[in-house]
């Protein structure tokens, strides 16, 4: 699973640090997306008569999924979802712990001597852990 992680510098680690401060967030922030594509400006209806014409097909739907496979956006979270979600499987319990407690709580935050207690390791073990996933992090993410 871990590979030999770059040098990171402090620019770098807060970038990750943010994206996975949001990843208990990502389907929201999806479906706000999602809304926000759907509420801007629709198809122009070219038809200046009113009515339509037997012939002409309506394809919406099909402009709208277009629009969600296209966006940047979505696509990014999507992306970055999948990359932690994959790094989490691989982890060992007193390493979730340490993610979970470091990122991603949103009002409990803990400092490095809780959360080196409730996964029962040193705190160096900690600031080592979090050095190193987030720099494996940092190569496969979408920032």
């Amino acid at each position: 699973m871990l590979v030999e992680p770059i040098k990171m510098n402090h620019t770098r680690t807060k970038q990750v640090e943010a994206v996975l401060k949001q990843y208990p967030y990502f389907n929201l922030l999806e479906r706000e997306r999602r809304t926000e594509i759907e509420q801007s400006k629709g198809e122009i209806d070219e038809n200046v008569g009113g009515g339509r014409s037997s012939f002409s097909e309506n394809h919406a739907h099909e402009n709208k999924a277009i629009k969600f496979s296209d966006d940047i956006i979505i696509s990014t979270i999507r992306h970055n979802r999948a990359v932690i979600d994959k790094f989490i499987a691989q982890l060992d319990d007193y390493q979730i712990t340490i993610v979970e407690m470091s990122y991603f709580q949103r009002f409990n935050r803990y400092d490095v001597v809780k959360i080196a207690k409730v996964a029962n390791v040193s705190r160096a073990t900690v600031f080592r852990f979090r050095k190193r996933f987030v720099a494996q992090l940092y190569t496969l993410l979408k920032l």
